[in-house]
């Protein structure tokens, strides 16, 4: 599996479930501290086939400036574009929640999109055809 990213974030290809496994941790200054941000997505999506699924892991993220905020749901409306079927994201309080429930009403992504707390269980819904 092919992983890109930094200290803030991590997005990795995993071919063989056609799965992006994706993390943000800490807290995240700035866009400029996730300048390749979209490019890695970009890239790791690019390896993938339409239908393609997320599991993202946003519990250990606090939550995101309004400029990085903006990326994320910029690169969220761009992903909507290629064919993502499922996101499941890995959310460690209400806070985090909420932001993800946000993010995902103005990118589009509400409708494909399930909040969990055990990565299991998130792991089984992405799985199910």
């Amino acid at each position: 599996m092919l992983k890109r990213g930094n200290q803030y974030y991590s997005v990795e290809v995993d071919k063989e479930k056609n799965r992006v496994n994706f993390s943000m941790t800490g807290s995240i200054p700035d866009v400029p501290s996730v300048s390749n941000f979209e490019s890695d997505w970009h890239a790791t999506v690019g390896e993938l086939n339409s239908g393609f699924t997320i599991i993202g892991d946003l519990s250990k993220c606090d939550p995101l400036s309004p400029d990085v905020e903006a990326l994320n749901t910029k690169v969220q409306g761009w992903i909507m574009g290629q064919g993502c079927s499922k996101v499941a994201q890995l959310v460690g309080d209400l806070n985090t929640m909420s932001q993800v429930n946000a993010f995902a009403e103005k990118s589009g992504m509400r409708e494909i999109l399930r909040a969990f707390n055990i990565e299991r269980t998130a792991v089984m819904w992405l799985d199910m055809k």
